[in-house]
């Protein structure tokens, strides 16, 4: 009988103590799991660049296309700029907003701010951004830290998840179940692991809050192949990257009267039958504030990078103004598909007290103005 009893409990200890549906069942609550905490996540995880100029006046700039211009609203799904005013199509429909999805934002150039088109509360909000950003206090110097510890970390885990599902997709009977769920799960694990936060560069990282020099390459076919923007650099994403000024005074204030196409330096206003074309020709941006037809005035703060077009009705043939500055005091947020920071310009850096030296060539990356 005790030789039966012990027989019978060595049978049992063979078992897998984790059989094969059990396996499969926590995989599909794990899955189901990882994939409501994702969602909660993604409902309420906005780009950091792109929050930045959230509920305030600024033109969206696509690298094909017109601009579009208005009070901009950022979801984690996408943007939504609500116009100045609603527009009614020739077939009566009303406009009073577009709508920019997650996946059209590849095709965005920049996004760019100009204190002129802000309300008051809206400055506030700006100058509060500006402080936060270039004069962090202890609790968010630490909050940056731990985030740029978490990005770092964030590579290496998302490999070792990767490699941890390959192995057990090979190994035997109890991987089988992994194997199934191998594309579900590594889809599922790399959207969990990026809730934690976005890309950490340490060569951007020490420019934070420093005056740098944004280089924006240009669309098609621009009199210039890109633009160079000074500024500071206040953060970076995985997608974009954002550049502030502290000022926005601008280099000339111009008042174009329109009776023919006209062209002054980094500007060209063409005049067709119905409507104007304002292009920005030069590696300045320019700010178009306002447009007035007689005792008619109508507010604008549009900017325009170099070959951007800006197309406006004519309705009547009474003499046009155009009061348009050329800057480059303005707050760009830029793709960083089409943008990079290319230079720093902190001149209180330089170490050497006692060298006297020379800046290469190549720091001249631009064509010297004519």
């Amino acid at each position: 009988m005790p030789i039966a009893w012990f027989i019978a409990q060595a049978d049992q200890s063979e078992q897998s103590w984790l059989k094969l549906d059990d396996l499969f069942w926590m995989t599909v609550l794990a899955v189901f799991a990882l994939t409501i905490i994702g969602a909660l996540v993604r409902t309420r995880q906005r780009d950091k660049c792109l929050k930045l100029l959230n509920d305030h006046h600024v033109t969206y700039l696509p690298v094909d296309g017109e601009p579009v211009w208005g009070d901009l609203y950022v979801t984690s799904s996408g943007l939504e700029l609500c116009f100045d005013a609603p527009y009614v199509n020739r077939r009566g429909l009303t406009k009073t907003s577009t709508l920019v999805f997650k996946d059209e934002l590849v095709k965005c150039l920049a996004l760019c701010r100009t204190v002129h088109g802000l309300t008051d509360e809206e400055r506030r909000q700006r100058e509060k951004q500006i402080r936060r950003s270039f004069h962090p206090g202890p609790l968010r110097r630490i909050w940056r830290w731990f985030r740029n510890l978490t990005n770092t970390l964030r590579d290496a885990i998302n490999n070792t998840l990767s490699m941890f599902i390959g192995r057990m997709s090979k190994t035997g009977a109890p991987g089988g179940a992994i194997h199934s769920q191998k594309g579900r799960l590594s889809k599922v694990g790399g959207t969990f692991i990026a809730m934690a936060g976005n890309a950490y560069e340490p060569l951007l990282e020490r420019h934070i809050g420093k005056p740098v020099i944004l280089e924006l390459l240009s669309p098609g076919e621009a009199p210039h192949a890109c633009s160079e923007i000074p500024g500071y650099l206040v953060d970076y994403s995985n997608e974009f990257i954002a550049v502030f000024s502290l000022s926005h005074e601008p280099l000339e204030q111009m008042s174009i009267a329109v009776v023919e196409t006209t062209e002054q330096e980094g500007v060209r206003i063409e005049l067709g039958e119905s409507e104007f074309v304002i292009t920005c020709t030069g590696q300045d941006p320019l700010v178009v504030q306002k447009m007035t037809t007689g005792d008619e005035s109508v507010d604008l703060a549009v900017v325009l990078t170099c070959g951007k077009s800006l197309h406006l009705a004519r309705g009547s043939d009474e003499p046009v103004t155009f009061e348009i500055e050329r800057t480059r005091q303005i707050d760009i947020v830029c793709a960083r598909s089409r943008a990079r920071i290319r230079f720093g310009s902190d001149a209180s850096r330089s170490e050497r007290q006692e060298w006297h030296g020379v800046a290469p060539k190549m720091a001249d990356s631009a064509p010297p103005d004519d």
